[in-house]
Parts: structure tokens; C-alpha cells; sequence
């Protein structure tokens, strides 16, 4: 390492005088010669082959680099089929080292290893594999109470029950680990033959390799214990699939640690033909793992059947139909010695199963907690109901307050959508070895095609992620509320049921906007030009649509001043009616007979509304002169207490009915007022139940409601005739219609 940096040191020193040298030259400053030692130091350092092999290698690299940037797409297209046939050529040469492969093994075996040699390799194997296991059953023997106090303990939350199932796992991951000390430690101590010591260190790999896998299938199947089980399946599918799933992994271990001990034979003692023996080797070896892959396949899928008869029996051909081309295509690509696109289709194919059954995960998961919540509620109350629509109405009433996870169940499916779409997008990108963490001044068309889909799905995937949590959280809030009652004005909750709608539109616009930018971006497209020509267009557009921007505005402003809100009663330029939609521009307002009015914002000068903290509601009653006002005011007064205990709308009366004794003296009675003050939208019921009880219990009192009576007087004593008594009764009905009072306001509900 040294003589490496004094070899780097020596050349930046040759450059750096290299290229000083024309400047001396200007300025006639003397270069010193270096001195016999530097040189004779210089020469050693150039005779080192480490140092000749490292600059050898950092040629290579450079021209390697300059040759793959000046090589373009169809040139490395021309590289990857000469590679192919090249491929295909030592292909068929492999038949020939396939016969040469046993016996190459049998020589070198018999070569290394003696009769007797054999005999004490068997037995100390032996007694590594008992060593091991012995530590392991020690280790069990203090954690099997644990492990079985974890087996049948009733969990009542997901959390605990996730905890006992890591907590099992891990204990046999302990075991294991004691297990792999015992027997490998220990082989390991000993001094043996490379052929034996590649052959036993595989052997005892392997064996830990399907126990880890065992392991792993344990911990989130849990045959035996459906209730540490992780994975929504049957007990029945649970151990089928931990079957089949531990034989295809214990045939791909063994085939993957042969094929290394044939590989580590070969590199040790070099044969003839012995690269075409390893290639012939690793072919067979892929074949009988894929057909090892494709049995398991098709088997667990017919044992499947049977145990489910009939449940998704299209979409189970479909799923067996594409994992069979994913394993043969995953083969083909493998021979062809196309191993980046072989992982490439291996990775997205399982993302397409993974994202499957992550969904049913998620989805089991929040079913489970929403059961085990349910679970702690008391019983809902008996209904007691003559008519079973009532009763079945407030059932689903009761059914629809539990819902506590339900919302956010969208959000985890999209976050664990997200994490693993990215998760593979890394993969891929280690697999075609495109430098995403490295910054390159003149990237590939790959880098640059790798980043620019890359950035696009990466925009996408987070707006999506925003859109479901801030639609998911809009909805939930949206659902929550209940609006009024017919009757009934709507609360300071409006408010939100107002504003939410538009927000939930101006956001999904401005994510379409953002990702739409944000892919222009990543694909080298200047943005600037488009922000700046947006901004132009859009002013040119507010200067051509000044209406339109008004109301736009208006409606902003209106909001922002809380004036008006869903559900409530308005009254705008002689129109009444309530408060049904609000969109950006225009708003719309529905009549209690039914009429729908659309305003736009800008043409709203002035607005009444008759929803906002409370109402005061005046009364008039007509009595005769001669009427007892002290009894008058007694009697309202009970009125407005029996008002006040109506279990309908007492709570909405804020001041009950209060006599306000004569307000003003007409020709024929007397006016005496009554007021009363309730919330907003209850006035109606209870001015119509004030109107009737006041009604009743003065006609019980003996307190007569005054009535329009004209005498008519004729002076003399004479007999009227018939066209007199016409002409008297016209003037008398006139007198007393043209000075009736107003009427109630048409519009008033």
C-alpha cells in the first residue's frame, strides 16, 4: 500500500513537471534535475508489479469507460446478440463436458480423500450434526416453556399477537444459531481437504439454510398455531404452503451449494474441459430447480382446489398460468446468460404477487383489529319497535358508529404499495449497475431513461400517497357529519361540510399539476418557459373573463367571511331558500317549494341569513278592550312552560313565550304581543304549537279573540228596502276589508 501511494506520488509529480515546463520556459526560471536517488526510487516503484498491475487496471477501467459511452444503444444492442450466440455456442460444447463432470469429481475425490479418510470424515460429520443438535436441545429445553405460553395465550390485540409470533421466531432463530456454533464452529477447528472441507462446510450450510427458511415459513403461516398466524389463510393452506414452499427451498439450497462445491473443485485443481463440466452442471442443476418449481406450483395449486372447491377457480389459472411463464422465461434468460434480465423479470413478477397479497395482508390486518375491537364493545341496547323499519333503521345507526379503522385502511394500502414499488426500482437499478448514487457528468441513455422513470413513478406514487390520505381524511370528516333536521338550522360544523368539497377539488388539481411539472422536469424539459407562459395565459385569461374572475373571487371572499354555509337559510335580493351547493363560481340555493336558484358570487351585493346563533320570533293576539291583562299574561306564561318540556324542540328554546302586554290600540280591540327566542330553524314548530295553545287556553279561560263587528245606524224610523240594506252592507264590508292588516310575508316557510 505504501509503495502504491509513493508510485501514485511519483506520477502526479512527472505530470505536475510536465506540465509546468513550458511556463519555466517563459520564464526562464532553471529546472533542477531530480537527484540519483529519486530516480533510481522512481525506477523500483515502476518495476513493482503491483504498481504496474494497478496502473494496468486503471487503463483498462478508462478505456472500458470511454468504449461504453462511445458506444450507443444499438451497438450494445449489436454486443448483446453476439454475446447470445456466443452463449448458445458454449452451449451445445456443454454436452460434452457433461460426461466429464463425474468423473472429474470421482478422480479428484479419491485423489484427496483415502478409504480410511472417509470412514473418519463420516463419523466426525456425524458427530458435528449431534454436537449441534445437542446445543440446540438445551437451548430448547430452557425455551420451550416460553415458546408454549406463547402458543396458547388467547391475544386480544394485533400488536401483541405480532409480538408473540417475532417473539416464537425468534427463539427458534436462537436454536438454530445454537445449532449452526455447534456444528460449524466446531468443523471448522479441525484441518481437512479442500474437497472435503468444500463439501462439508455446504452440506452443514445448506442444512442451516432450509432451517432459516422453516423458520421463516413458521413465522408467518404458523401451521400448527392458527393464532400466531400472520397471513390471512386457512390452517388447511397454511400447511400446504409451508410444505411446498420448504421443498422448493431445499431443492434450490442443495442444487446452489453442489453447484458451488463443482465450481470450487474445478477452481482448485483446474481439469481439462472443467468449464464446460461447470457450465453442463449449473444447466442441469437450473432445469431440475425449475422443474422442481414448476411441480410445486401446479401441485399446491390442485391441493388448493381441493381444499377450497370453487373459490376463484378463473383467477387461480390465471395466477398458475403466470407464475409457470415467470419461472420458464426466468430459466431461458438464466441459460441464455441474460442475468439482468433475468432478475429484472424475477423482481417485477414477484412485485406483481407481493402487491397482491400485501393488499390481503393489509386488509386482514385492519379486519382483525376492527373484529377485536367490536369485540370490547358492550351489546348494543334491545330495540323495542312495532314497525321493523324503525328498528332496522336504528340498528344500522348503532352498526355505522363502529367504524374506528376503517378509514385509514386506504392510506396503509397505499403506503405499502409505495414502499415496495420503490424498494424494486432500487433493485432494478443495482441490477443493471446504473449508478443512482453517483453523480455522472455524461450519464448513459439507460442511466438517463432508469431516472427519468424512476422521478416519474417515485411523483406519482407521492401524490397519490397525499391524495389518499388528505381524500381519505376529508371523506372520514365528511362522514361524521349529519347534517340537519328538516326544521332544523345547521351548526358551526357546516362550516367544514362547506369548505372541504372545494379544498378536496383544488387539491387533486394541484397534484395533477405538480406531478405533470415534476415529470416535464425529470425528462430535461425546462419548466421555467411553461411557469412563465401559465402566468401570461392566465392573466390574459382573468382580463378576458373579468366576470368570471369576480365571482371566483367573490366566492372566496365569501368564505373566508363565514357568511353563509351548506344547509342554511338565506335570503338574497328577495329570494329565500336554503343553502344546497357551493362551487368555485356560483352558488345554489333551493326554495322550501322546491326551486333551485344558481347566483353567481359576483352579482351577491347583500345576504340575509336566518341560521346564525338565534331567532326571535314576535306574536300579535287581538282581545277586546275589556280583557283581563294580568290573566292574559299568567295564562301565556303557562303556554310557554308547557312549550319549554316538548321533548322535541324544548332544548332549541333559548327565552320562552313572554306576554309583552298591549302593543298598540286599534279601532275595534286591543294588540297585545307575544315574543319568544329559539335557535335557528326551530321558530316554525314552535310559533305553530305557541299560535294553538294560546288559541286553547284562552277559549278555556273564557278570553275571546276580538272580531271586526260595524254597526250600522239609520237614522228615522223608516223601513229599509232591499236596495238599502245592499247598498249599507256594501259600505259596512268595505270599511271593514280596506283596513284589515298585513298579512304573514308569502315566502315565510
Amino acid at each position: 500500500m505504501i509503495a502504491l501511494r509513493r508510485a501514485t506520488a511519483a506520477l502526479i509529480s512527472m505530470l505536475v513537471i510536465m506540465l509546468s515546463g513550458p511556463v519555466s520556459a517563459q520564464t526562464d526560471t532553471p529546472i533542477l534535475a531530480p537527484s540519483t536517488n529519486d530516480i533510481h526510487e522512481f525506477t523500483r516503484l515502476l518495476a513493482d508489479e503491483r504498481v504496474q498491475e494497478w496502473l494496468r487496471q486503471q487503463a483498462d477501467e478508462a478505456e472500458t469507460a470511454t468504449t461504453a459511452e462511445a458506444l450507443g444503444v444499438r451497438d450494445q444492442l449489436d454486443a448483446l446478440i453476439l454475446r447470445t450466440q456466443d452463449r448458445i455456442s458454449a452451449l451445445v460444447r456443454t454436452w460434452e463436458g457433461l460426461g466429464q463432470a463425474p468423473e472429474l469429481v470421482q478422480g479428484r475425490w479419491r485423489e484427496q480423500v483415502t478409504d480410511d479418510r472417509r470412514v473418519q470424515s463420516l463419523t466426525f460429520v456425524l458427530i458435528f450434526l449431534f454436537l449441534g443438535a445437542g446445543l440446540e436441545w438445551l437451548f430448547r429445553q430452557y425455551s420451550n416453556p416460553i415458546r408454549r405460553r406463547l402458543e396458547i395465550t388467547q391475544f386480544q390485540t394485533p400488536a401483541k399477537r405480532i409480538t408473540a409470533a417475532i417473539t416464537r421466531a425468534g427463539l427458534a432463530l436462537a436454536g438454530l444459531l445454537a445449532f449452526a456454533v455447534g456444528s460449524i464452529g466446531a468443523f471448522s477447528a479441525f484441518e481437512w481437504p479442500p474437497i472435503l472441507f468444500v463439501l462439508i462446510l455446504n452440506l452443514l450450510m445448506a442444512i442451516v439454510v432450509i432451517r432459516v427458511v422453516g423458520t421463516m415459513l413458521l413465522l408467518f403461516f404458523a401451521p400448527f398455531v392458527p393464532r400466531l398466524r400472520l397471513v390471512p389463510v386457512s390452517t388447511g393452506m397454511a400447511r400446504l404452503i409451508s410444505r411446498t414452499a420448504l421443498a422448493f427451498a431445499a431443492v434450490l439450497v442443495v442444487a446452489v451449494a453442489f453447484r458451488d462445491v463443482f465450481a470450487q473443485v474445478i477452481e482448485v485443481f483446474k481439469p481439462q474441459g472443467g468449464e464446460n463440466a461447470l457450465l453442463a452442471v449449473s444447466v442441469m442443476l437450473a432445469g431440475v430447480v425449475s422443474l422442481t418449481a414448476l411441480l410445486c406450483l401446479h401441485a399446491g395449486f390442485f391441493i388448493a382446489a381441493r381444499l377450497n372447491p370453487g373459490a376463484g377457480s378463473k383467477s387461480a389459472r390465471k395466477w398458475r398460468g403466470f407464475l409457470s411463464l415467470l419461472i420458464v422465461l426466468s430459466l431461458a434468460f438464466w441459460i441464455l446468460d441474460l442475468r439482468p434480465i433475468m432478475w429484472s423479470i424475477l423482481c417485477i413478477g414477484i412485485l406483481i404477487v407481493s402487491l397482491k397479497l400485501l393488499r390481503a395482508w393489509v386488509d386482514h390486518a385492519f379486519d382483525t383489529a376492527i373484529a377485536d375491537y367490536m369485540a370490547k364493545l358492550p351489546p348494543p341496547p334491545v330495540i323495542e319497535a312495532s314497525d321493523d323499519i324503525v328498528a332496522d333503521a336504528e340498528v344500522e345507526e348503532v352498526a355505522e358508529v363502529v367504524d374506528p379503522y376503517e378509514t385509514y385502511r386506504p392510506i396503509a394500502q397505499r403506503v405499502v404499495r409505495f414502499a415496495a414499488i420503490i424498494s424494486v426500482g432500487f433493485v432494478l437499478a443495482l441490477i443493471w449497475n446504473l449508478g443512482i448514487f453517483e453523480s455522472a457528468e455524461n450519464p448513459t441513455v439507460m442511466q438517463r431513461l432508469f431516472s427519468v422513470l424512476l422521478d416519474s413513478a417515485a411523483a406519482l406514487l407521492i401524490a397519490d400517497l397525499l391524495w389518499t390520505w388528505a381524500r381519505t381524511a376529508i371523506d372520514r370528516r365528511l362522514n361524521a357529519y349529519r347534517p340537519p333536521t328538516d326544521g332544523s338550522a345547521p351548526g358551526p360544523e357546516a362550516r367544514m361540510a362547506t369548505l372541504l368539497p372545494l379544498l378536496r377539488v383544488v387539491l387533486m388539481v394541484t397534484l395533477l399539476l405538480m406531478v405533470a411539472m415534476s415529470i416535464l422536469s425529470s425528462m430535461g424539459v425546462n419548466i421555467a418557459p411553461i411557469l412563465a407562459g401559465a402566468s401570461v395565459l392566465g392573466i390574459a385569461i382573468g382580463f378576458g373573463a373579468q366576470s368570471l374572475v369576480k365571482d371566483v373571487v367573490s366566492g372566496i371572499f365569501f368564505l373566508i367571511d363565514d357568511a353563509f354555509r351548506v344547509g342554511e337559510y338565506v335570503e338574497i335580493d328577495q329570494l329565500r331558500g336554503t343553502v344546497e351547493k357551493i362551487s368555485i363560481r356560483s352558488l345554489q340555493i333551493r326554495h322550501h317549494r322546491g326551486a333551485v336558484h344558481t347566483l353567481p358570487f359576483g352579482e351577491l351585493k347583500s345576504m340575509t341569513n336566518y341560521s346564525r346563533d338565534w331567532v326571535i320570533m314576535k306574536l300579535e293576539f287581538r282581545v277586546p278592550f275589556d280583557t283581563d291583562l294580568k290573566l292574559v299574561k299568567k295564562l301565556i306564561k303557562q303556554v310557554g312552560a308547557q312549550l319549554k318540556e316538548n321533548p322535541d324542540y324544548g332544548d332549541s328554546i333559548i327565552e320562552t313565550l313572554k306576554s309583552q302586554g298591549v302593543r298598540r290600540m286599534e279601532e275595534f280591540n286591543m294588540v297585545v304581543g307575544v315574543k319568544f327566542m329559539t335557535r335557528p330553524g326551530e321558530q316554525w314548530l314552535v310559533r305553530r304549537d305557541a299560535y294553538q295553545g294560546v288559541r286553547d287556553i284562552f277559549e278555556a279561560n273564557g278570553i275571546r279573540m276580538a272580531e271586526r263587528n260595524v254597526k250600522v245606524e239609520i237614522a228615522g224610523e223608516e223601513a229599509l228596502t232591499d236596495e238599502q240594506r245592499k247598498a249599507a252592507s256594501a259600505a259596512a264590508h268595505e270599511a271593514t276589508t280596506n283596513k284589515l292588516p298585513p298579512g304573514p310575508i308569502p315566502d315565510e316557510p
